[in-house]
């Protein structure tokens, strides 16, 4: 008799583990999308300075602390000779002020790295005459991974 207690006593603790276990899978919080908000001058002047910023967000919480922010720059047509900044932090934005020198059409591309997630959102920029209109041909999304 008392094994069979001692078995029941057993199996009631091994049901009880299992059960509590299913409640901490249940109670999990689902995983929230980063959003990298990329902003900025579109249209400027060879040599006037830019300022660039990436408002990095996971749900509804500012992320001030993001594994990685950088922002590449470069000229349509010449992306093997794109330049990577590190970004600055300001109050929970993350930011790049730039120069550029020539007239074109220039592409700014923000890496951000953050709550195990990847986002690079790109921003066009004329400088001085170029035409803008006629190079919209480049991916201009979000990518997220």
């Amino acid at each position: 008799m008392k094994k069979i207690l001692v078995v029941l006593l057993f199996s009631a603790f091994l049901l009880n583990g299992c059960g509590s276990g299913e409640n901490k899978a249940n109670t999990a919080e689902t995983p929230e999308v980063l959003d990298v908000k990329l902003t900025g001058p579109e249209k400027v002047n060879p040599g006037e300075n830019a300022a660039y910023e990436a408002a990095v967000s996971y749900g509804d919480e500012a992320v001030t602390d993001a594994d990685e922010v950088e922002f590449e720059v470069w000229k349509e047509g010449e992306k093997d000779a794109s330049q990577m900044y590190k970004a600055k932090q300001e109050k929970g934005v993350y930011r790049l002020e730039t120069t550029f020198k020539e007239d074109g059409v220039y592409t700014v591309q923000s890496h951000v790295t953050a709550k195990k997630q990847h986002s690079m959102p790109t921003l066009k920029v004329q400088v001085g005459d170029a035409d803008a209109a006629s190079n919209q041909t480049e991916d201009e999304h979000s990518h997220n991974h």
